[in-house]
């Protein structure tokens, strides 16, 4: 009976050992549960830079982003008509390893590409490439 339990208890921890490993090497997981907002300054030919909201940005006229979630989610900034910031919400599919289609259904705002370039917690360089819904 007891070796039951010691056999269970082990194969508990191999799981949930096994699924924290999985998901701390997912491709995105640094990108998750934060807001990335523009940096445009440190932008270069067709590869925008991102930082996350609680970086020391030097003043602008106003920065457009986007946050996205694990379960799918995706959230654009974008500069509202009275300059503030107006979200849009929409889903993000993996296409490829560094490549995401982004999609916003009940939403006017077109889909597009975001191909990772570079991500670490504190920077992301990304393409944008327009498309439709693939």
């Amino acid at each position: 009976m007891r070796i039951k339990y010691i056999t269970a208890s082990v194969l508990a921890l191999f799981c949930l050992m096994s699924t924290t490993c999985l998901r701390t090497t997912e491709e995105f997981a640094l990108v998750y549960n934060k807001t990335w907002l523009h940096a445009v300054e440190e932008d270069s030919a067709d590869v925008e830079a991102y930082r996350p909201n609680t970086y020391a940005f030097p003043p602008s006229r106003g920065r457009t982003g986007f946050s996205m979630s694990p379960d799918g989610t995706f959230r654009l900034f974008a500069i509202a008509p009275t300059d503030g910031l107006e979200e849009h919400p929409g889903r993000w599919k993996k296409i490829e390893k560094d490549k995401l289609h982004i999609s916003f259904p009940n939403e006017p705002t077109e889909g597009f590409d975001l191909i990772f370039i570079a991500q670490s917690a504190e920077f992301l360089k990304i393409k944008k490439v327009p498309t439709k819904a693939p």
